[in-house]
Formats: C-alpha cells, sequence, structure tokens
C-alpha cells in the first residue's frame, strides 16, 4: 500500500512539473527554442513519432549489443585482475585515469576505422562504459575475505570456480554499482557518437533537428534516450532486490 501511494506522488509531482512548464510557456516565460513545452512534444511524437521509433530501435540495438559486450568484458576483467593483489595495485590507476580521459576525442578514430555505421558507435559504447564496471568490480573482489575461497578450496573448488560461484556473487553490491555508471556512460557514448557522426539512429535524429530548431523533436529524442538509462537502471534496481532478498533469507537460522 505504502509503495502505490510513493508512486501516485511520483506521478503527482511529475504531472505538477509538466503542468507548470507547459504554463510557463504559454506565458512566453520560457524562450520555445530552448525550452520547447510538453505540447511541442506531442507535436513532434504525432509528426515524426515513426521515424524516431524506427531510429529508437538502432540506438536500442547498438545500445544492448555495447552494454552485453562491456558487462561481460569488465565483470571478467575485475573479477581476473582482482583475485591477484599485485595486478589489482597495477589496474587500479591505470582504470581510475583511463575513467578521467575525454574518450570522445578518440571517436574520429573509430569512424576512420570502422565507418559511419553500427560498429564504430558499439565500440564506443563500449570504450565509454568498461572502465568503471572493471574498476568496482575489481574493488568488490579486493573486499572480500579470503576465508571464503580457502573454505571453497578445500571442499573441493578449483580456481574458475571460485570465481565464478564465490568472488562474483560475493562482489554484486559493488559490480552493480559499476554497472550503474557504466551503463549510463554507454548509453551517453551511443547517442553522442550518433550525434557527431550518423546516418541514423536518436542521436543523428537530435542533432538533425537540432538544427533546424525544431526542439519537440529534440526533446522527443532526449526523452527516448533517456528510457532506455531508465529501463538499464530499474533492471539493475531489480538485481539488486533480488540480491538482497536472497541473503536476508540466507541470515535467518
Amino acid at each position: 500500500m505504502i509503495g502505490w501511494r510513493r508512486q501516485l506522488v511520483r506521478l503527482a509531482v511529475l504531472a505538477l512539473f509538466l503542468a507548470i512548464w507547459e504554463a510557463a510557456f504559454r506565458l512566453a516565460l520560457l524562450s520555445p527554442i530552448i525550452f520547447g513545452s510538453p505540447s511541442l512534444v506531442v507535436s513532434a511524437a504525432a509528426k515524426d513519432g515513426w521515424t524516431f521509433l524506427l531510429a529508437f530501435r538502432i540506438t536500442l540495438f547498438e545500445i544492448a549489443l555495447a552494454i552485453l559486450v562491456a558487462w561481460t568484458l569488465g565483470i571478467t576483467f575485475g573479477v581476473l585482475v582482482g583475485s591477484k593483489p599485485l595486478l589489482a595495485r597495477i589496474a587500479a590507476p591505470v582504470l581510475s585515469a583511463l575513467i578521467a580521459v575525454p574518450l570522445v576525442v578518440l571517436y574520429p578514430l573509430l569512424i576512420v576505422w570502422l565507418g559511419l555505421g553500427p560498429a564504430s558507435k558499439v565500440v564506443f559504447g563500449v570504450v565509454s562504459g568498461i572502465f568503471p564496471i572493471a574498476l568496482n568490480t575489481m574493488i568488490g573482489v579486493q573486499g572480500i575475505d579470503r576465508g571464503y575461497a580457502t573454505m571453497a578450496t578445500a571442499m573441493g573448488a578449483n580456481p574458475w570456480q571460485i570465481k565464478a560461484l564465490v568472488m562474483t556473487p560475493l562482489a554484486l553490491p559493488a559490480i552493480v554499482s559499476g554497472l550503474r555508471l557504466g551503463t549510463a556512460l554507454i548509453v551517453i557514448g551511443v547517442v553522442l557518437s550518433e550525434m557527431l557522426g550518423s546516418t541514423d539512429g536518436i542521436g543523428f535524429w537530435i542533432s538533425y533537428h537540432r538544427s533546424l530548431f525544431n526542439t519537440g523533436q529534440v526533446y522527443l529524442g532526449i526523452l527516448l534516450a533517456l528510457l532506455v538509462a531508465g529501463l538499464a537502471n530499474a533492471a539493475l534496481s531489480l538485481v539488486e532486490r533480488l540480491y538482497a532478498r536472497r541473503t536476508s533469507e540466507q541470515s535467518v537460522p
């Protein structure tokens, strides 16, 4: 019951925000070119909604593929390196430095190597998000009590089983934290790469309509990009809740 009330409150706040936004636009308190309005977004959806849905399908595919690759490589690297203290001490400052590098400067090279198609968008998305995933996973693995690995070894587990069945589940809270940040950066990276050089996708249409000052279409594209990030965040929240529930059930005598 409390959950439903909380959702209703959120919806009411959102509706109030949209109403104030629309009223400010109608009263000419906001620039239509910069801020637009909810009605402009609705008009854009009615006029160009099908075009944006087709573009959304392309962008969603690129983001999903980039997420799959970045999650797999980042978690694998973090678990393998985090289980070796010496390698972890070497890799930690390198990954931290790579996170701070403005990777957008590399995108022109990706266009030269991979062209304007989906490949360059996927690779740039992977590069944008893999480093925080790997770093958080590595830190999470380092924080695990080594007694668990010793106990698993005594029970006959091999090193790969220890990494997959012991270290990874125990480091899951840190891994999910890295996935949240990494996934957001992947979404940003893919959409940004489409804006910088592409022939389709949400980012391309955002950039196209921005040049024509079609504010409604620009905000429509932004909302679709936020939808992808929101869905990924909801999925990660579900994983966290399931993990917390399982942990609490196992702790009950």
